[in-house]
């Protein structure tokens, strides 16, 4: 051999063995007879050998089984034909420090043709963290589905494509289906309309973005059994991060029994309401229906005349006059009283209510008493607003009415009903009726009082009336879920602010 190959042969030995000691895993070489010929600095950290000590040992000291039987495995003539099938193959298996204990590693092999025949060169890779962080996964895997399975609502996990790829037991029984069958199907098989779309909402770029919106979230949907019957659900989304992607995890709970609770709830608060006006009817109408009646049966009494005192012609009249008139105030109170309690119980459905015709019909019927008084009713921009035209007209008749009623002496009633709309920071478009009237008024520091049913601010009752008009007009507003509010100053009028939906909304606690 020339000088320059002995030189290159010393150079190429020496690059050899750097990069074998610099590399981070425990490399030995091992020749045909299984004995250790060289070893790297990281194997004598990893097994606790000083290297002197490890070099002529056979490998099974530090890899007691396994490796040679990798090597030469069953129905293999050599271990170089053994060796070909491993080349490039991580094997895992246990490895011995120099103390005893084992740990797990993993082991790459390669031929190296030398002098001295096959050697083979092992790259040893110890994966205790590895395999503890294999084993943690796969022990939180198996406690993830143990408590996906014992879950009290159906847990549905869903891919990026909107396919089902898990669920547990409860999902089986809430829906219908197989767990075999529900697998691989879209969410939409179960959840029909709105859970991608709340997945994707308006204005957001991705399933991600909106996922991290509804994060915490109880989204109230409605969700298909496999019979085809539909039933109320409220779904709370989680991500999961996953190799396949970000997965969306649902817990599916059935509200069936809860949404039947809040109606029966909504149907107690309306029931406890009514009580209330019976109650309330209770304390007033034994005072309101007992006055007429006993000024009827005083005058009845006079008129037939008591202990011989008969009455005279002129006294007879006068008193069948008061009976009559008694008569007729106890009629339309009666008449208000009854009105007033059946607010609600109208069949007639909610619709759309033009504003400016039924105020018309309301002039219409009021012409004799406008006539009368000399008097006058203007209307302008009333708008449409959705309910019960029988309400809506005998709310607008109350109002009108008692513009024409409460008017000044000497100077003729003057009643304004004007409308708006406005658009409130949700969105929703409110109809705005105001009725204004430019008669006695009243001291604002009663403004709320006037609605309360009997309540009257003329004490020497100069005006007719019964009390109960201005309690329908509330009851009529809070049944459409609006609002009306009063407003006055004495001798300069007074003003009644009623604000209704122009569409349907929401079912309300008032709400028949």
């Amino acid at each position: 051999m020339t000088r320059a190959a002995e030189a290159h042969l010393v150079e190429m030995e020496a690059r050899y063995r750097g990069l074998l000691e610099a590399a981070p895993d425990a490399m030995v070489v091992v020749d045909e007879r299984g004995e250790i010929v060289l070893v790297n600095l990281q194997s004598e950290r990893q097994f606790g050998y000083p290297r002197d000590e490890l070099l002529g040992q056979p490998v099974t000291s530090i890899i007691p089984t396994g490796f040679a039987e990798r090597l030469v495995a069953d129905g293999l003539r050599s271990a170089k034909a053994a060796l070909e099938q491993q080349i490039g193959t991580g094997i895992e298996l246990v490895a011995r420090r120099r103390d005893g204990t084992e740990f797990p590693v993993e082991i790459m092999l390669s031929p190296l043709e030398s002098t001295e025949g096959i050697l083979v060169t092992a790259a040893i890779r110890d994966i205790t963290v590895r395999s503890a962080a294999e084993a943690h996964l796969v022990e939180m895997e198996a406690r993830y589905r143990g408590l996906l399975e014992a879950a009290p609502d159906a847990m549905v996990v869903v891919d990026e494509r909107g396919e089902i790829v898990l669920v547990n037991l409860q999902s089986e029984r809430q829906f219908g289906y197989p767990r075999d069958e529900l697998l691989g199907q879209p969410v939409t098989s179960i959840i029909p309309t709105g859970f991608a779309e709340r997945l994707v909402a308006d204005g957001l770029r991705s399933a991600k973005a909106a996922l991290e919106q509804q994060i915490g979230t109880g989204i109230e949907l409605v969700a298909r059994r496999r019979d085809g019957t539909e039933f109320p659900v409220e779904i709370m989304l989680s991500p999961l991060e996953s190799t396949e992607g970000i997965l969306v995890t649902a817990a599916i709970r059935d509200i069936t029994v809860r949404r039947a609770a809040e109606q029966l709830a909504r149907r107690n608060i309306r029931l406890e309401e009514r009580n209330r006006d019976l109650l309330e009817f209770a304390s007033v109408v034994s005072h309101d229906i007992r006055a007429p009646l006993r000024r009827i049966q005083l005058f009845a009494e006079r008129l037939i005349g008591i202990e011989g005192d008969e009455p005279t012609e002129d006294e007879a009249h006068d008193y069948a006059t008061r009976i009559r008139d008694g008569a007729a105030r106890l009629d339309l109170l009666v008449t208000d009283l009854v009105t007033y309690a059946r607010l609600g119980e109208s069949n007639e459905p909610r619709v759309r209510v033009d504003l400016g015709p039924l105020v018309e019909d309301v002039v219409a019927d009021l012409a004799l008493e406008i006539r009368d008084s000399g008097g006058r009713v203007s209307t302008h921009d009333l708008p449409a607003v959705h309910g019960d035209p029988t309400m809506l007209r005998l709310l607008l008749a109350n109002l009108v009415a008692n513009g024409l009623k409460f008017h000044r002496d000497g100077i003729p009633p003057a009643v304004d009903v004007a409308g708006s709309t406005e658009v409130d920071g949700s969105g929703r478009t409110w109809a705005t009726i105001v009725v204004r009237d430019e008669g006695v008024g009243f001291d604002d520091r009663f403004a709320a009082k006037i609605f309360e049913i009997f309540e009257r601010l003329d004490a020497g009752n100069v005006y007719p009336g019964t009390g109960v008009g201005l309690s329908i007009c509330r009851k009529v507003a809070d049944r459409h879920g609006g609002t009306i509010e009063a407003h006055g100053h004495p001798g300069k009028g007074a003003t009644f602010t009623v604000r209704l939906p122009t569409a349907p909304q929401e079912a309300t606690a008032h709400d028949d």
